[in-house]
């Protein structure tokens, strides 16, 4: 019997691959996880030999929650499951996990249980080390963002903050332009690299390369680049998750 935890932000995705799997012997639903820290008690508590993990949450992502597991000594097996093709699964691919692309049908799911069995047959383990570095090593250095237009390429490192514009964003760069992108806040939040950007509220995501000094009484935080400083308003429920960043 396969112990089999399932990890995904979205309520709907989960009971769905909860539904494909009650009929497959030998799978044990142990847990369903919204996020990465619910997801790492479960693990703990539950010991999971296989897990389905989404890599797109908010705050935490997947890959966060391997780096936990790593903290953690824990080793389970991983499928992991996208909406997106990016850099991201050709580092996953690479380091021999398996993946899954969203919308996930039911034959796919089983196919990739029925792939893990023949690791286990195989006495294979997951090298979490491996795949880890090489996705620091192959994220992209510039991220292409759609504009009304067309895109525009961002070097991570030269966004100061971006900010929601009903359906469209607005993206502080360094250089003092402002693009405007067509995408999301929360599609944006999910490409880049949430140890760096931090979502701070509804409508601010924000580079903490660039965060000079947080005021807890006014809930304001103050970014800098070359001389030029801007102040954004944090709900004060979220000044803790710069206080744990910093």
């Amino acid at each position: 019997m396969i112990r089999l935890l399932i990890i995904d932000d979205q309520q709907e995705a989960r009971n769905l691959m909860d539904a494909f799997l009650r009929d497959y012997h030998g799978i044990e639903v142990v847990g369903k996880a919204s996020s990465v820290d619910e997801a790492i008690r479960l693990t703990i508590d539950q010991k999971p030999d296989l897990v389905l993990l989404d890599i797109q949450m908010p705050g935490k992502d997947g890959f966060a929650y391997v780096e936990e597991l790593k903290e953690h000594k824990l080793v389970p097996g991983i499928i992991f499951v996208s909406a997106f093709e990016d850099y991201a699964l050709r580092a996953i691919k690479s380091a021999a996990f398996d993946y899954l692309i969203k919308p996930i049908e039911k034959y796919e799911l089983i196919a990739a249980i029925d792939r893990y069995y023949e690791y286990l047959k195989r006495n294979e383990s997951f090298d979490y080390g491996l795949l880890i570095d090489l996705l620091k090593r192959s994220r992209p250095e510039r991220i292409r963002l759609n504009t009304r237009t067309g895109y525009f390429l961002a070097d991570p490192e030269d966004i100061i903050y971006i900010e929601a514009d009903g359906n469209y964003c607005l993206i502080k760069l360094a250089s003092g332009k402002t693009e405007t992108s067509t995408l999301r806040l929360g599609n944006i939040e999910k490409m880049f690299d949430n140890t760096v950007f931090i979502r701070i509220s509804r409508s601010f995501i924000i580079n903490i390369n660039h965060l000079s000094r947080v005021d807890r009484r006014a809930n304001m935080c103050y970014l800098e680049h070359n001389g030029c400083e801007y102040k954004i308003q944090v709900p004060a429920k979220n000044i803790k998750l710069l206080d744990d960043r910093i």
